[in-house]
């Protein structure tokens, strides 16, 4: 049987959705390599990562996501967006439910931008400051707002996660790209210090409630937007006093615009997390094809609607960045 794969994209962070469980379509021993070679951006389709979507047939679905390194994740916020529009379409409904392991997410459609780009968000799980799995070792207790050689000789960070792990610097100078890059390839290489490993974001306020936030991901590197790394970045800057969690926050990638804010109850903080969920292309293979080695050849049906709204929605964001001098690169575009 084809696998029916459609790669959808928030914020330019290009992810492939897959009707099936991933043992639906290949061997447990065979997914890994199927996912590596789909995302390689040389002989595969390229991308930045794979969801799998056992639909329900009630408006929910079991969903499993795959870095581009073929490792699972629990989570993938960018991803989650693509993956619930699409069953958003499919029920013709407000709301879908999408569980991974022990946590269930909802996706909500949301107001469509003044360039046609479709929107949606995401209720992601309560922010953990102190989770059971430490993400930096031989810490007593929430870590907070402190400076770690093993992470950086002085940059203070914070570690939470939603529930992917998460290391958040918040900048008060300039952002540097060859520095994000050294401290997120120190943490991979320094499994002693990060035991579990974790993506590392920076932050840059620009301006009264906007911000603007690069990840380097793990099992990835950077890519052009984190969903992830965006709610765990939000939840920092209420942990340290800089807004207050219930207000919506402009968040500016290098791949697009989104906001998040925090549903507080008592002591629990639940991040929302809403942008475009944007469809790019249609395709279908035999599974077989993704256990050889490539180069992949396919034919896919383009949403160029859909592209185009988007990249009129991304010129307006890149020209806001500039403006406020921030200097970045471009990799893993999301294109047709």
């Amino acid at each position: 049987m084809a696998l029916s794969i459609i790669k959808t994209h928030g914020s330019l962070n290009d992810i492939f959705v897959i009707d099936g469980a991933p043992t639906d379509r290949f061997a447990e021993a065979d997914v890994a390599r199927a996912v590596r070679l789909l995302c390689d951006r040389r002989r595969g389709l390229g991308g930045d990562g794979v969801y799998f979507i056992a639909d329900n047939r009630d408006g929910s679905a079991q969903a499993f996501f795959y870095n581009p390194d073929g490792s699972p994740s629990l989570l993938c916020g960018n991803g989650m967006r693509g993956a619930g529009r699409l069953l958003l379409d499919r029920y013709q409904a407000e709301s879908v439910v999408l569980h991974t392991g022990p946590y269930y997410f909802t996706v909500r459609a949301a107001e469509t931008t003044a360039h046609g780009v479709r929107q949606v968000s995401v209720d992601l799980p309560p922010v953990n400051f102190m989770p059971d799995e430490p993400i930096v070792a031989d810490a007593d207790g929430p870590f907070v707002d402190q400076v770690l050689p093993a992470y950086h000789v002085s940059r203070h960070v914070t570690a939470l996660a939603v529930p992917n792990s998460h290391l958040i610097t918040v900048l008060d100078d300039a952002y540097n790209e060859a520095e994000l890059l050294a401290t997120g390839s120190r943490v991979a290489n320094t499994p002693a210090s990060f035991p579990i490993g974790a993506n590392v974001s920076f932050v840059k306020p620009l301006a009264e409630n906007e911000v603007f936030i690069r990840t380097f991901e793990r099992g990835a590197g950077l890519t052009p937007s984190c969903g992830s790394g965006v709610a765990a970045s939000r939840a920092v800057l209420s942990r340290l006093g800089r807004v207050e969690p219930e207000q919506p926050v402009v968040v500016r990638n290098p791949g697009g615009v989104a906001r998040s804010w925090m549903q507080t109850s008592g002591q629990q903080w639940q991040p929302i997390l809403e942008g475009n969920a944007t469809k790019v292309y249609a395709a279908e293979l035999d599974p077989a094809v993704l256990l050889g080695d490539g180069p992949v050849e396919y034919q896919r049906v383009a949403f160029l609607d859909e592209v185009n709204a988007f990249t009129a929605l991304s010129s307006d964001n890149l020209k806001v960045l500039q403006e406020t001098g921030i200097e970045m690169t471009m990799q893993n575009p999301a294109a047709p």
